[in-house]
């Protein structure tokens, strides 16, 4: 069910539209992009949190701009990422999802902190308190941009940053538009940007609403999100405001299980799970406030607050167990870009952030006595408040006019406050035995505490202009994450927090890239070696004694033949493998591939634009087979899947057509191999999209 409050806010704010007028000429400088896909020197935040051309850059960002992102129109966030080469987002129902880049599809209670999740480089959410799904808290169906960076962050990122960095780029109203679109399972949605300049401010609004059936039986969701942003530019000073309010409703569809069971025509569409659902609201205010002391130096502030809360039911887990959880947070980003000669500049920075992260989980139903440990009741009930510093410099010199070299050093400390608001140890929530053999329960809840972690970590790469076509780069880097804490504190019988520690990574990578006035070439090879990964051992006790290896080799290419043609394709190949010996219901995985990576995927774009007004793209998205569980007993095969897309123009009027699954080919958006059967997230078949935008 809708939020009243947020629909009401959400209304009042659409209901000013005609105050805003179409005087749309001026753009702000902070976080702009081009819109023109075809242009090889691109504009890029992710990498120093500010505009930095692609071509400088010493590492790897895959881009999709507005105007690419308007022609997928994507009504999930993975539409538009399988363009990009080594990432994959998962679908899993609705719009939850999991992520996965230079990297198998991560799982697990603290998995998300693999890969950071930012809007305009800042985190959307603070260190400690990540959520697999929290994609869907940022407004990326109006945004001006996507940005993925492929391996560790560069040391304007910290924690988190390890496998790659995921930044949208908020909306930048252009012009004034409204659209309506509609499509298959009562698909429907609406979307206006608004933007006005009153001298040297410039106000825009970017909203859109969602109602989704869901192909699926008793599944769906709806959605509304809703981005203000304010932009001045005086004399001294440039700020850039900006407020982003989200809300989902959905109600969940679980896995269908059995081999091959998403082909199944009987059950490919039933939801085993109709009880399960999941709502969540974020918000988040920013501003970034930019200036100048002189000609030489340059500097950057950006305070921000956030809060967001989300309530889901654990349907994958015996008993079923409703998790309710929230945040609030706030913290400052800032630093300063100096000019040491004519061939060094130096950056200096420091990052600040307090968070109060809380966390419950309450068990309604009653198991069996075979179950009594997952008792009836609350398992948890604690609150975790975060102080975290960090400082960075970063030096880039020009050693000749071919060479450019790069070093950063980030150091980063974090401290949590935990405290239990229940019985602490392993009974139950009123303090009684459970009827085990021992008498313990298997939740297990330590007493308050405080911990704390530190890190340093080091970014040097350079990079050699051959020709004024070509150029190559280097790149060694390392990276962590720190213990979040349903990790650490969220405890079973018999685990120890003090076995709970930092993962480390460190990452080397070179690459080339080819570019003329229409063609644009590039490849990256990278290796990257991970220790104290943080699973579960064969007892189910989280540790961090695991070690990983990630090689791959990845590949982009954009031609156009002539003023109509294009063409466009991004894919890699990977193995990421466990390097460590453990064994698994006996086995031994050393040297196994890790479940859910598979080692090939790719996608291709034929694009034909007979005239600016008309354009269709032919899309083509492949994953390959990969292993379901860590002892590779079980795989998917893979699939392929075809979408077409059609976009006309007349006037103020744009109509797109979409066709996804074009052969409606039966697939699973993602599958795994657990607790005896084969599971899958069923994908959807043939599915159609309309939507009518009219600009003023």
């Amino acid at each position: 069910m809708i939020k009243p409050s947020l629909t009401a806010l959400m209304l009042s704010l659409i209901s000013v539209a005609p105050a805003f007028s179409d005087d749309h000429n001026k753009q702000p400088a902070l976080y702009d992009s081009s819109n023109d896909d075809r242009r090889i020197d691109s504009v890029i935040v992710t990498g120093r949190r500010d505009a930095q051309s692609l071509n400088q850059l010493i590492g790897t960002v895959g881009q999709i701009n507005s105007e690419e992102l308007e022609r997928v129109g994507h009504t999930h966030i993975n539409e538009a990422a399988a363009r990009l080469a080594g990432v994959w987002l998962s679908r899993g129902n609705g719009q939850e999802l999991l992520a996965a880049i230079r990297s198998p599809v991560f799982t697990g209670a603290g998995s998300c902190a693999e890969i950071l999740t930012s809007e305009d480089g800042l985190p959307i959410r603070p260190t400690g308190m990540c959520n697999v799904n929290q994609l869907f808290e940022v407004n990326s169906e109006q945004a001006s941009g996507l940005e993925v960076w492929r391996g560790p962050g560069t040391v304007f990122y910290g924690s988190n940053a390890m496998h790659g960095v995921i930044n949208t780029l908020s909306a930048n109203v252009q012009r004034n538009y409204l659209s309506l679109e509609s499509g298959s399972h009562d698909y429907n949605r609406i979307k206006l940007g608004l933007s006005q300049e009153m001298g040297a401010h410039r106000w825009q609004l970017a909203t859109n609403g969602v109602r989704d059936k869901g192909f699926k039986d008793d599944s769906g969701f709806d959605q509304q999100k809703l981005s203000i942003k304010h932009h001045w530019n005086g004399s001294q000073l440039e700020t850039a405001s900006h407020l982003s309010l989200v809300n989902l409703n959905q109600e969940t569809a679980g896995y269908v299980r059995g081999d091959k069971a998403y082909r199944d025509p009987a059950i490919w569409k039933t939801n085993p799970n109709p009880e399960a659902y999941r709502d969540g609201q974020a918000l988040r205010l920013s501003s970034t406030i930019r200036g100048a002391t002189n000609s030489d130096s340059e500097w950057q502030l950006t305070p921000y607050i956030r809060r967001s809360e989300m309530t889901f039911l654990q349907h994958y887990l015996p008993g079923q167990p409703l998790e309710k959880n929230g945040q609030t947070s706030a913290g400052v980003q800032s630093s300063s870009q100096l000019s040491l000669a004519d061939n060094a500049t130096l950056w200096l920075g420091a990052d600040l952030e307090w968070a109060d992260m809380w966390v419950e989980e309450l068990q309604a139903n009653v198991l069996g006595t075979a179950n009594n440990v997952r008792y009836q009741g609350q398992h948890y009930d604690f609150e975790v408040e975060s102080q975290q510093i960090a400082v960075f410099a970063n030096i880039e010199w020009l050693a000749s006019e071919q060479l450019t070299g790069e070093f950063g050093l980030r150091y980063e400390y974090l401290n949590y406050d935990y405290q239990n608001n229940m019985v602490s140890g392993n009974t139950r929530d009123d303090g009684s035995a459970c009827a085990s053999a021992d008498g313990r329960c298997l939740y297990y809840r330590p007493q308050n505490r405080s911990d704390n972690t530190d890190q340093l970590n080091v970014h040097l790469g350079a990079d050699y202009r051959f020709t004024d076509n070509l150029s190559g780069y280097g790149r060694i880097a390392s990276a962590y994450r720190a213990p979040q804490i349903n990790e650490i504190y969220r405890l079973q019988v018999e685990q120890s927090l003090d076995d709970i520690q930092p993962e480390q990574l460190d990452s080397i990578e070179t690459g080339l890239r080819y570019r003329l006035e229409n063609f644009y070439a590039e490849l990256n090879l990278y290796s990257m070696d991970k220790e104290q990964v943080i699973i579960k051992d064969s007892d189910g006790y989280l540790v961090s004694d695991g070690k990983t290896r990630h090689r791959g080799v990845e590949w982009q290419v954009r031609y156009a033949f002539n003023q109509g043609w294009q063409v466009a394709a991004a894919g890699s190949w990977s193995k990421h493998e466990y390097v460590y010996n453990s064994l698994l219901n006996g086995v031994s995985i050393n040297g196994n591939d890790i479940d859910t990576a598979p080692r090939a995927q790719g996608s291709a774009h034929l694009r034909y634009s007979p005239n600016d007004n008309l354009s269709a793209e032919l899309e083509w998205v492949y994953l390959g087979r990969y292993f379901l569980d860590a002892t590779n007993a079980h795989q998917y095969a893979g699939h392929d899947i075809l979408n077409l897309s059609l976009q006309q123009q007349y006037q103020d009027w744009h109509l797109r057509l979409r066709v996804t699954n074009l052969t409606d080919r039966r697939i699973a958006d993602r599958a795994d191999y657990a607790f005896g059967s084969y599971r899958y997230f069923v994908g959807e078949g043939r599915g159609f999209m309309a939507e009518l935008k009219r600009l003023f």
